[in-house]
């Protein structure tokens, strides 16, 4: 089990578990309403509704709609966690180039498979106090993994990042990636998304290790 899957969610009233299928069921549920709705106008009862349980089956497992959002990020995490585990192993015994387009594409990934649940939060977070909170500490879980990894490269003097302060960095070139894989995912020409994405991987490479693909 990996340190993130072992982690709890405030307001998820229990543990996963292999036969809780009705929890699994709720959490399918928000994540299937935003993609037509916002969190801000969704309901319990409609979540209950179109999970096929009961509001008190509701209640067993969570306290509110935005607890079920925090297990649904929590689980995309565990996945971007799980995907990029090499980072906490890395041996340089890869060229940076492609180890970083591999750890890049991998989260990119994970995010076109769960982008109306992420494109959702993150478009809510502007509006939404309790959505804010949640995808801060999303993004901040990322970014704290991605720094920490950087630090231990620059320390062993494999890296050349274009500034010290490596966690302004981090959170600039995520906040890049966010905004490119966003506009991808919510449509548009194909051609256009494939240049843009890999204008990020250079600017990555560029920005990180102060080398560029070739």
């Amino acid at each position: 089990m990996t340190q993130a899957a072992a982690r709890t969610v405030a307001g998820d009233r229990r543990p996963p578990s292999r036969g809780d299928q009705q929890r699994a069921l709720i959490i399918d549920a928000v994540t299937d309403l935003l993609r037509t709705v916002s969190i801000t106008d969704m309901s319990v009862l409609r979540i209950a509704k179109h999970a096929g349980v009961s509001r008190p089956a509701f209640y067993f497992y969570f306290e509110s709609k935005y607890s079920v959002v925090a297990a649904a990020l929590e689980e995309v995490w565990t996945e971007i966690d799980q995907e990029t585990s090499e980072l906490t192993s890395y041996d340089n015994q890869e060229p940076p180039a492609d180890f970083s387009i591999r750890m890049i594409d991998s989260a990119v990934a994970v995010w076109r498979r769960h982008a109306h649940l992420l494109n959702a939060c993150a478009q809510s977070r502007d509006t939404d106090a309790q959505l804010r909170t949640m995808w801060d500490a999303f993004i901040g879980n990322l970014e704290t993994k991605l720094a920490t990894f950087a630090q231990t490269q620059v320390d062993a003097r494999h890296m050349n990042p274009a500034t010290t302060d490596l966690p302004a960095l981090i959170s600039v070139l995520v906040a890049m990636t966010v905004a490119v894989v966003r506009e991808e995912t919510v449509g548009g020409d194909a051609a256009a998304a494939d240049r843009r994405m890999a204008a990020v991987r250079q600017v990555w490479l560029m920005s990180v290790w102060g080398t560029e693909i070739r």
